[in-house]
This record gives C-alpha cells, structure tokens and sequence, in this order.
C-alpha cells in the first residue's frame, strides 16, 4: 500500500479492534484489559505470526505515526489520573507514601543490580556497571499508567489503598526515569542529565503559577474551555518533561495532580473517550518489538530467576515498610501486589535500554514476559485478599480536610 495515510488509518483500526477484542477476554479470565492489550501486540509481532507478516500488517514507516497517536492516549490517560488522585492523601499518610517508595524502590533495584552481575553476565553488552544499574532500574518499576487502570478498572481509584498505591507508584516512577537518566549519560557524557536540574523549577512553576491561573479560569470558565485547557496543558507539560528526561507521562499527571476540581466529573467524561480509543495502541505498538523465539531452556531458567528476584524485591519490601509505618496487614499486602504491577512505564523503559544498546534482544523479550506475568500475578492476589471488586470491600479515601488512617491504623479496621 503506497499511501502512508491509508495505512496508519488501517493499522489503528486493527489495533483498536484486537486490543479490545484481547482486552475483553482477559477481563472474562479476570484480568485488567492491559494485559490482553500488551498480548495484542505480542500476537501481531514476529513470534507468533512471523516477521515478514508483522511487517507487512506494521510497516516500519508507519510505526512511528501509530507511536505518536498511541503517546497522545497516554498523556490524556495520566492526566485523568493525575485528575483522579486525592491530594490530601499526601497530608493523611505522610510517614507510609515516602517509606514505602522507598522500600517499593530500593529493594528491587538492589537485586536486580545483584542478579545482573551473577545470573544474567551473558547478556551483558558493555559496561558491566550501566548494566548493572540498568537491570536494577527495570526491575524497580511499577507501571504507573496500568497500575492507575487496574485501579480505574476495578472500581479502586477512590479508596485508601488506591490513594496511597498511585502515590506511591508516582513517587517510584520518578526515581526510576532519574536513574535511568544517570544510567544514559554514564553511557552518553554529552547526554542531557544536566536537563533533570529543571525539575525543581518545573513543579514550582507548575504549583505556585499555573495552578492558580487555572484556578481563577475555572470560577468563570465553561466546562469545554476547562477541557480544552487540560488536554492543552498537559501535552505542553507532557512535552517539557519528555525533554527533560523523565518521560511524557509525568508531565501529563502532574497537570492532573493540580488542575482545579471545579468541573472535574466533566473533564473526565471529556477526555476519557479519547484515551479509550488512543491508549490500547501504545501497548500493541510496544508489544511488536517482542520477540520470543530465541529463548532457549538457560533462558527459562534466568526468566524464573528474574521473575521471583522483582517478586520478591517488590511485594516483600512494600509490605514490610507498609507493617513497618502502621499499616494493617491486609492492606499493607493489597498495596505491594498494587505495587509489583508492571507494563507499560516498564515496556518503555525496555525499549529504551534496547534502542540504547544497554540490552540486547532476548534479554529485553524475557524482561517483558516478566512485566506480563508480575501483572497478571495482581488480580489474583488481590481476590486472595478479598480486594479485587470495589470499593465495598476497601474504605474509602476520605477528603482531604479529614484525611482517614483505617489502613495506618492498626486499632481501625479495614472493612466495611
């Protein structure tokens, strides 16, 4: 086909069409939609259906237009998110969000770092040091964006737990795109690490100027200007920390995080719709660059390694931090199975050490099985929990003028 328009036209509606198609067999097996929408991709990559028939249904060329529209989604996705998060959980839970990103952090970089240089030496491509802090890096993430879908999916987004789970994965996500900064320009000198100093001014001007602004537009604004300015000011910030370093989806949250409440339901209603058709693409678009026909038996036996060695990090370190900073059992277990959530913000971090050459093709294939199988693992710890279908089985994040402590507080209990 000559026309790159009609292609790209033609590939969006067969990504829309498989990831929902995908998307709704995973809910019927009772997981989040992402994981068939990631499958998706997977399917109508080389190691299903070949590479000259991916290339033919995916041309190279188009690749690049279906990545933008599919990161357009993203950006309005996180700031529905952003939109979403009760900002008077930050006051409520003051000593659990820093602890438990900390530990939701730390332990797993740490041995991912220590798996690295012991288990996965024949992988290593360069520096043995950058791939060690990249490997690290990969297995500390928690996929925000999906972490804020399984929420939204299962009906959690207005609780304590999910309060205190998009906290804490925001806080996680941001140290893990400022490390894998450091990583880049250890690997590239003349990189843009001194970029990542524009951080600070960047959420000052953000929370002393444009939230104000945006603010006193809402008390006169209609509810469509509020719409338009949103999805305006969270693709520029989407922009400005996509050139910093930190990824496009923080900009977009953050923007969510303070734009005035005051037509909150319609501006959520306003964008949504767009997210819906856009963001399935970016997992599909993501999921074409898998490969798994190269994993051999070694292979098998370092992706089980990989796999409980991100387990163990994330879930142990979560929920001893939660035990430790007064968090009921309960709880504290819900919140680490939230935070051992993978996929997206992890597929981006993958394909960046791929194009980068930090890591080669198989071991990015295997660290994508894993991303996949630590979010599949959430549904079904969180049924285990008696956590998996509501907000009636969880209490509720109360307002930000009284935050709640049912979850902190191990004299209050956590149910109904």
């Amino acid at each position: 086909m000559n026309d790159p328009t009609v292609t790209i036209l033609l590939d969006l509606v067969l990504i829309i069409v498989a990831a929902h198609i995908l998307g709704w067999v995973a809910q019927k097996l009772g997981q989040p939609p992402v994981i068939g929408e990631i499958a998706a991709g997977i399917l109508a990559g080389p190691t299903i259906i070949g590479h000259h028939l991916s290339a033919m249904l995916f041309p190279q060329d188009a690749r690049p237009s279906l990545n933008l529209l599919a990161n357009i989604g993203v950006v309005v996705f996180m700031f529905v998110a952003g939109l979403e998060l009760d900002r008077g959980i930050f006051t409520g839970a003051r000593r659990t969000i820093p602890a438990v990103s900390a530990a939701a952090y730390i332990a797993p970089f740490l041995l991912g770092s220590g798996v690295a240089v012991t288990v996965l030496t024949r992988y290593q491509t360069g520096d043995r040091l950058r791939f060690a802090l990249y490997i690290g890096c990969a297995l500390a993430v928690t996929a925000f964006p999906v972490l804020a879908r399984i929420l939204h999916d299962r009906n959690l987004v207005h609780t304590e737990i999910g309060q205190i789970s998009l906290a804490c994965a925001a806080l996680v996500d941001i140290a893990a795109w400022m490390v894998l900064g450091v990583i880049l320009a250890l690997a590239h000198p003349s990189g843009t690490l001194w970029r990542m100093t524009l951080l600070i001014p960047l959420v000052g001007l953000l929370w002393w100027v444009l939230r104000p602004i945006l603010g006193r537009i809402s008390q006169i604004g209609t509810a469509q200007t509020m719409i338009v300015l949103g999805v305006g000011a969270a693709l520029a910030v989407a922009a400005l920390t996509q050139w910093i370093g930190l990824h496009l989806i923080f900009g977009a949250f953050a923007v969510g995080v303070i734009f005035p409440r005051d037509h909150r339901r319609a501006v959520e209603s306003g964008v949504r719709v767009l997210s819906a058709v856009l963001l399935p693409g970016f997992f599909v678009v993501a999921g074409l660059a898998v490969d798994l026909r190269s994993i051999d038996s070694t292979a098998i036996g370092e992706l089980v390694v990989i796999i409980a060695v991100a387990v163990l990090g994330k879930i142990g370190g979560v929920y001893l931090a939660g035990r430790l900073t007064g968090m009921q059992a309960r709880p504290a277990a819900a919140v680490a199975a939230l935070l051992n959530t993978r996929g997206l913000t992890e597929l981006i971090i993958l394909s960046v050490g791929l194009t980068t050459g930090l890591i080669g093709a198989q071991l990015y294939s295997l660290l994508v099985v894993m991303a996949l199988m630590t979010t599949a693992s959430t549904a079904p710890i969180l049924r285990m929990l008696g956590m998996a279908h509501g907000p009636g089985e969880i209490p509720p994040a109360a307002p930000a003028a009284e935050p709640t402590v049912s979850a902190l507080s191990p004299s209050k209990p956590t149910g109904p």
